[in-house]
């Protein structure tokens, strides 16, 4: 009976531990989603990726988007280049504020701060690559697991707290995440 009991605590506790390992990772990737969001916004107004939490979400509460809409339709014969010369097509720029592109209930201080590992903050860097003789903008964001996993009992998980959860790569011309 004690056998059964520790058999059975044993594989539950696993259990346990894989629901919350995998709920936390799924929050952690939904915010390195939104710092992939926000650093694609940047890059579109800056024509970069910021290096910095301070910079982008300064960028997020105090800038703003350009929206440019085309008003008409372009002809076959022309191009669109032509029809806006000849005001067949009008091109209409309004700003709207960056932070609109988080639903209104986003916390946008939050965006550097790792869920679970209190306080702990993501870290980022930004940069130039050469990519077959072309100079690309990278940017990484990553979390070391010990963060993610904080306050989880890990030792018999063969897990290696110092792995990464990221989105990016300071070597590829990537934004996806390596989950």
């Amino acid at each position: 009976v004690v056998l059964a009991y520790f058999i059975y605590t044993g594989i539950q506790n696993k259990i346990i531990f894989q629901e919350k390992a995998e709920a936390r990772r799924e929050v952690v990737q939904e915010r390195l989603t939104h710092i992939v969001t926000a650093q694609k916004t940047f890059k579109g107004e800056k024509g970069r990726y910021s290096a910095n939490f301070d910079e982008l979400i300064n960028f997020l509460h105090n800038d703003s988007l350009t929206i440019i809409k085309a008003i008409g339709n372009v002809p076959d014969t022309l191009t669109e280049a032509e029809a806006v010369e000849q005001g067949i097509v009008i091109r209409d720029t309004s700003l709207v504020p960056a932070r609109t592109i988080f639903d209104a209930s986003f916390a946008i201080d939050s965006l550097r701060i790792v869920p679970f590992g209190e306080g702990s903050e993501f870290k980022m860097k930004a940069g130039v690559i050469e990519k077959n003789k072309v100079n690309v903008n990278v940017f990484e964001a990553s979390a070391k697991l010990k963060d993610v996993y904080n306050g989880l009992k890990t030792k018999n998980e063969n897990i290696d707290l110092e792995d990464l959860l990221k989105v990016g790569s300071m070597t590829e011309p990537i934004t996806t995440g390596n989950w």
